[in-house]
């Protein structure tokens, strides 16, 4: 049976080991056996083990950590102090019983310091709990600053996400009432080819809107179609005042890559509305899509009015 330790348990034992280790050094350069020391020192380091986890216990049951920076402060100094004097008379009993039973006669003599000098022992003691507050203060803090950390950018990605559908959702309204708007358009001037046309392509769209709505995100090949089915229906619309080439690279797999739902469609509409509208006629846009090394490279160039003109009329207007 395989017993695994929890990293709390694993930073007590390798705490406690140390310090006995440093106890052990000491011990042997006052000349005291090996085989002496090893038993009194694995009661120490149990013992050890148990009272922090104990102080430990208390600090939870008190919500010390979930308390002001002042009352924290305030237990560190108070539990240091009661449990070191905790710490200290049940190693002094525990080594007086063993040297009444004459168990451990050379480690006592090697460690009168010990025995006769308990202030000494005390700052000691005092030294070891300060340190195992700071450091389990210092670990607390650590973990709450990663948790907030996470909460942070859970919440920063929720936020992304509903701003994106929000997105997704904004585009429906416009769009919509302007091909409605077309396709009533063209069935007043008895165009029925163009109107039902018109409102094949549309429905199509509409469909693959509603489809990919809840989706955080689709398939390049998905998103690629809808874009391909929105120049369509824009085409139609603006009837021969720009045309359009789709251009998807023959050694790409669309389906094999993700993309948030209609991160490319808001582009495609601003080289419309922003660049070909404005030019009248002749207007052209390319969409690509083109394979890198490590990654896909899309470009949406259109031959209308420029930047610097689009942002002088979006000024004048």
């Amino acid at each position: 049976m395989t017993i695994k330790l929890s990293k709390y348990w694993k930073c007590q034992l390798a705490g406690w080991t140390l310090t006995y280790c440093f106890s052990t050094v000491v011990s042997l350069l006052n000349n005291v056996p090996l085989k002496n020391m090893i038993p009194v020192y694995l009661i120490f380091i149990v013992i050890g083990m148990l009272i922090t986890h104990l102080m430990k216990n208390i600090m939870e049951w008190l919500r010390i950590l979930q308390k002001k920076f002042f009352y924290q402060m305030l237990w560190v100094l108070i539990s240091t102090v009661i449990f070191a004097i905790l710490y200290l008379f049940i190693t002094n009993f525990i080594v007086n019983f063993l040297n009444s039973k004459n168990f451990i006669h050379d480690v006592i003599n090697a460690n009168r310091l010990y025995l006769r000098n308990l202030l000494f022992n005390f700052g000691a003691n005092a030294l070891i709990f300060l340190t195992w507050n700071l450091f389990y203060f210092a670990y607390y803090y650590l973990q709450r600053a990663k948790k907030e950390e996470h909460l942070k950018f859970n919440r920063e990605r929720e936020l992304l996400e509903l701003e994106a559908k929000a997105l997704r959702s904004q585009m429906n309204p416009h769009f919509i009432f302007n091909c409605l708007n077309s396709i009533k358009s063209l069935i007043q001037q008895h165009e029925e080819e163009k109107s039902v046309n018109y409102l094949t392509t549309f429905s199509k769209l509409i469909r693959t809107l509603f489809n990919n709505a809840e989706k955080k995100e689709i398939s390049l090949y998905d998103e690629i179609e809808t874009c391909k089915l929105y120049l369509q229906l824009e085409a139609m619309r603006f009837d021969t005042r720009f045309s359009y080439d789709v251009h998807v690279d023959e050694n790409l797999d669309l389906k094999s890559f993700e993309v948030p739902a209609l991160i490319i469609q808001p582009f495609i509409e601003n080289a419309i509305w922003h660049g070909i509208v404005p030019k009248g006629e002749g207007g052209h846009i390319d969409l690509s899509v083109i394979r890198k090394v490590n990654s896909v490279e899309i470009i949406i160039d259109d031959n209308g009015i420029g930047r610097e003109a689009s942002k002088q009329n979006k000024s004048a207007s």
